[in-house]
């Protein structure tokens, strides 16, 4: 999902909408940050929680005292009880002072130190989409390679250009989202650009030549870290093997014309634009006075029922009920 083109199919699944503008089409939580350039909760739970009227989504704090929290637009809130999800921080108190006090970005590749190759951070780069061990067996096996000889990392001054470059490009990448965390990359991005170190990057065009039938499963398959075993003649029957039981089901003529008719259509710029427009509607004053009439929450409900017919939510809940939590995006 994380292609250009498919934005629209995130929207509808995750939101039950395709104008759910940043997969969830809730204006206290909206940001400015582009699509897959900030945090992603994969928990989808919490709209359904939302929506039945059991969570009241804020914006962000500005002040707390006490059990009355203050946010920004001027609303206040009293809590029983208040949990600051602060995440963790990493310690590292066997190494020497001068590498624990370097940045995760001031590494190569975020792995290996710059001025000791020796020492390499595998797992600890975290993408915003995608999964931390794909990420981690790439590293693995740069790792690897780099320490057997068979790979050989660029020269000290280069290795530090290239860092630099990394830095600048994920501070501008993930500007408009949280900068607390100094690990955040691009997965696919990033797993490419060590595949390409490794030689392992696929070679579609030789596989092409090998085999048609095979080029277009590795093609056409969702996305799977066994791509970068295609490479490997002793692995590469196991990984095309495993492209197909995943592209079962995924790829029949109908999604693939769908698929390339929103593309051509620039559906996802046309939700974008009508993703701003339904949030100023959202947030202007006529719009808060008739919310909550009959008429809009039965237009609304005919709205989302495509959703609710076709994916997963088993969990019901009490809309009787009061609510029992205040979500801040803070």
């Amino acid at each position: 999902m994380a292609h250009k083109g498919m934005a629209w199919a995130c929207h509808w699944t995750s939101g039950g909408s395709l104008l759910a503008y940043q997969g969830h089409g809730i204006p206290e939580f909206r940001n400015d940050a582009h699509f897959f350039r900030s945090f992603i909760n994969k928990n989808a739970n919490a709209l359904d929680l939302i929506e039945d009227g059991l969570v009241v989504p804020k914006g962000k704090m500005s002040d707390c005292s006490g059990n009355t929290i203050v946010y920004t637009d001027g609303s206040t809130g009293e809590y029983d009880v208040i949990i600051l999800c602060t995440g963790f921080c990493k310690e590292f108190p066997f190494l020497p002072q001068q590498i624990r006090s370097k940045k995760f970005c001031e590494r190569f590749k975020f792995m290996f130190d710059a001025d000791d190759l020796s020492l390499v951070f595998v797992g600890f780069v975290r993408p915003v989409v995608g999964s931390i061990l794909t990420i981690a067996e790439s590293q693995s096996r740069l790792a690897a390679r780099v320490f057997s000889g068979r790979v050989q990392l660029p020269s000290a001054d280069q290795r530090q250009r290239i860092i630099a470059e990394d830095t600048d490009f994920y501070r501008d990448y993930f500007k408009e989202t949280s900068r607390r965390i100094d690990t955040l990359v691009e997965g696919l991005g990033y797993v490419d650009e060590l595949a390409n170190i490794t030689g392992n990057y696929p070679d579609f065009w030789s596989l092409f030549k090998q085999s048609p039938k095979n080029w277009l499963t590795a093609v056409l398959s969702p996305y799977h870290g066994c791509l970068y075993l295609l490479n490997d003649p002793e692995r590469r029957e196991m990984a095309l093997a495993t492209l197909r039981r995943h592209k079962a089901g995924t790829n029949s003529p109908i999604q693939l014309v769908w698929i390339s008719l929103f593309r051509l259509l620039w559906f996802d710029a046309l939700l974008d634009v009508l993703g701003i427009i339904k949030y100023k509607i959202q947030m202007s004053k006529a719009w808060k006075a008739v919310k909550d009439c009959r008429v809009i929450a039965c237009l609304n409900n005919m709205w989302l029922y495509p959703k609710k017919c076709l994916f997963d939510r088993s969990t019901r809940f009490d809309r009787s009920k009061p609510p029992v939590l205040s979500l801040s995006n803070n």
